[in-house]
């Protein structure tokens, strides 16, 4: 099939129906060749952490810290994940709200309803034997998966994941794969029933693959893949040697928390615009006034 591919001079209405429609776009040449650059350098620094895992489990059982970033796997197929990346090198910082891609974050999540937030942000390493199982669908009853986009012209989207390729992600390199249009599924894909047939699971165990449905998006180093986290996703097998490298920001309204919960640093918070402050803390806490000495 032809894949939406969106240029940096495709019409906005264009990308708005592309982006309804099949519930993602892919963003060309959206992240520069020097931000590339650091992005690598930055995982080539810390490669240790990717060949020798140690107690590389994450929130859930404590992973390895570098600074306030935390080592971490969600099943150990899925490689290591670097959690809250952004207080990694400088450009990682600056993704907060890059240009290319957060006026759509904005306009599709409703800041002026919602206010914007980032529920996640990581860099994945996967290696080969690498994946992902099939998981979400528009069946799924949770906040953060909503979809929708009135006549008025408002939209409603509960998350929207930024993928950025930080090598180029062609066939056997275990790229993502997804089901274009599940985000409005009413019913779960076939993939996710187990055992009797008739139980549901929320991610398949085998990667999604070949699964019925899904396609793969290939990509090329600084291409962005956008999709809402409510689409039916996953990623093929890595059949190849080598490791795949990406960067994964997931946004959502203010009133979703963050996913891990993580506090910036005082350093990390002094380095960033107040227009990343808002993002990273959109409801920032209130306490009543110190008591004047008496």
């Amino acid at each position: 099939m032809d894949l939406p591919y969106v240029y940096p001079d495709t019409d906005p209405y264009e990308i708005d129906y592309l982006f309804e429609l099949n519930g993602f776009v892919i963003l060309k040449g959206a992240v520069s060749k020097p931000d590339l650059a650091e992005m690598n350098a930055w995982a080539d620094d810390h490669w240790d952490y990717v060949t020798n895992p140690g107690q590389r489990f994450g929130p859930s059982s404590g992973g390895q810290w570098i600074g306030n970033i935390e080592t971490h796997t969600y099943s150990g197929e899925d490689g290591c994940n670097f959690q809250n990346i952004i207080e990694g090198a400088d450009v990682f910082r600056r993704l907060i709200d890059h240009p290319s891609w957060i006026g759509l974050v904005r306009k599709w999540i409703n800041d002026a309803a919602n206010g914007v937030s980032l529920h996640e942000t990581l860099m994945n390493i996967r290696g080969k034997g690498g994946f992902i199982g099939i998981h979400c669908g528009g069946h799924i009853p949770c906040t953060y998966m909503t979809f929708r986009q009135a006549n008025t012209g408002e939209w409603m989207v509960g998350q929207i994941n930024v993928i950025t390729a930080l090598r180029d992600i062609g066939p056997g390199d275990g790229p993502t794969t997804l089901v274009p249009g599940s985000h409005k599924a009413a019913i779960p894909h076939p993939g996710l029933f187990v055992g009797d047939g008739k139980t549901v699971t929320y991610r398949s165990d085998g990667p999604a693959g070949k699964a019925r449905g899904m396609v793969e998006l290939h990509a090329e180093a600084g291409d962005v893949l956008m999709f809402t986290d409510t689409i039916t996703h996953g990623s093929a097998a890595r059949t190849n040697d080598g490791y795949r490298r990406m960067v994964l920001y997931r946004y959502s309204p203010r009133w979703v928390r963050s996913r891990f919960n993580y506090q910036p640093t005082p350093e990390f918070w002094e380095r960033m615009t107040p227009a990343q402050q808002a993002i990273i803390e959109p409801i920032r806490p209130r306490q009543k006034p110190a008591m004047a000495k008496v």
